[in-house]
């Protein structure tokens, strides 16, 4: 009985092809989806592996104000910015991955639309400051996340406090419910379109109001996780600019 070459065969092929894997590479390095009760993935105070293998965290929902992206960047320890991130109860936008191409899944979010793309990212400046306390000497410009994995195999310290709940396949997509216009209306109605930051009431500058999601999870809508806000009330919780200033 003739021998089948598994590796060769057109079946397998196809599947290569279908993952993005040219013909010619016999080894690929797969990376892998993971979910965050995955009984795989080791949690400790020494720090987080997958397998014995180290993950990064990043937002894959981004959204796009003008005509400029901004740019988001991906985690590799538990910098400030985490810890900031989960003090503020925000840390549910991020999402973990365990690619080493430096090339990520993301949904890029336009008008509350998203599309899917691939999108390279940088890593984050206050993670590689983290790294260089500990003696590492990780360089921003020429940094490679698989060379970072095969320097830090057998050192996890210092890694991530917490993980997110999902990974950047199964997190559901971050945009404003098809019924947010009516959410967000009955909520100012409920505090007489009142600012719960500042106390100014804009009855008569309704297009002022804004409702912000305070975990920043627009797909998030219980009521304990809004606020109404005016302009600049909204504008002080958010990094980005969202709109001019009240006169």
């Amino acid at each position: 009985m003739e021998k089948i070459d598994f590796l060769n065969c057109d079946e397998f092929k196809s599947i290569k092809k279908l993952m993005g894997i040219s013909d010619g590479d016999k080894t690929p390095d797969f990376t892998m989806d993971i979910r965050a009760d995955d009984p795989n993935l080791e949690i400790s105070p020494e720090g987080i592996t997958y397998k014995g293998r180290r993950v990064i965290l990043y937002i894959r929902d981004q959204v796009q104000y003008g005509d400029k992206p901004r740019e988001y960047k991906f985690h590799l320890v538990d910098c400030t910015t985490l810890k900031i991130m989960r003090n503020q109860n925000r840390y549910g936008k991020y999402v973990v991955s365990t690619s080493t191409t430096g090339k990520f899944k993301v949904n890029r979010i336009i008008n509350n639309r998203p599309i899917e793309i691939e999108k390279e990212l940088h890593v984050y400046k206050h993670c590689l400051k983290k790294l260089k306390r500990r003696g590492y000497n990780f360089t921003y410009k020429n940094f490679s996340i698989e060379e970072f994995f095969k320097v830090m195999n057998e050192d996890n310290s210092g890694n991530f406090a917490t993980l997110p709940n999902e990974n950047d396949s199964t997190a559901p997509t971050n945009v404003y419910p098809e019924n947010w216009n009516e959410i967000s209306r009955r909520l100012k109605e409920k505090y007489n379109y009142t600012c719960q930051g500042c106390g100014r009431n804009f009855f008569y500058r309704k297009s002022l109001l804004h409702v912000h999601h305070k975990n920043g999870l627009k797909n998030d809508c219980r009521e304990s996780n809004l606020e109404v806000l005016c302009r600049d009330c909204h504008q002080a919780k958010h990094n980005h600019k969202i709109g001019g200033s009240i006169a």
